[in-house]
């Protein structure tokens, strides 16, 4: 007789004191593996803190999406990206690497999902903060003061490039 799924104790341990198991689905190790260039730079900066600048350049380059809760057409450019608060209080842009990180709670609250280039978003952002695939494990955030040297950053690759 079996006591897999009886509250009976195994091994002479309570299983009060076991811990929960983690069960992953195929789905959930498709979703985990990186799918793009920008996600696979992502994974090696979190696991090798040296290649944070390798990250930020590969954000730079890459397409990135945001959601707005208005569709954003050719007659409607102003978009309103999904704000969001990091755990220190500051507002913050919500990116996503591709349509599948985003979870669907975030769809409810703004349906329409805009792509842009991480460059973009850097200069829209005034004062803001963003982050990269918010909950999931291949995430990151650059708060406001980071967006403010990446922005100098810009100016001062353009005004090279015009020398």
């Amino acid at each position: 007789m079996s006591t897999e799924n009886t509250p009976a104790p195994r091994d002479g341990q309570d299983p009060e004191q076991t811990p929960d198991a983690i069960i992953e689905t195929p789905m959930d190790q498709y979703r985990a593996k990186p799918k793009t260039h920008f996600e696979m730079m992502l994974q090696a900066g979190l696991n090798k803190p040296e290649l944070s600048g390798s990250v930020i350049g590969a954000f730079m380059s890459a397409e990135v999406y945001f959601l707005s809760r208005e569709e954003v057409t050719g007659e409607n450019k102003n978009a309103q990206p999904m704000m969001l608060t990091n755990p220190t209080g500051e507002a913050v842009v919500a990116l996503f690497t591709t349509l599948e990180r985003i979870p669907s709670s975030y769809i409810d609250q703004a349906p329409y999902g805009v792509k842009v280039q991480g460059a973009t978003v850097v200069r829209a952002l005034e004062n803001t903060g963003f982050v990269v695939n918010p909950g999931d494990e291949l995430s990151f955030e650059v708060p406001a003061d980071g967006v403010a040297i990446l922005q100098q950053q810009i100016l001062n690759q353009q005004s090279e490039d015009q020398s």
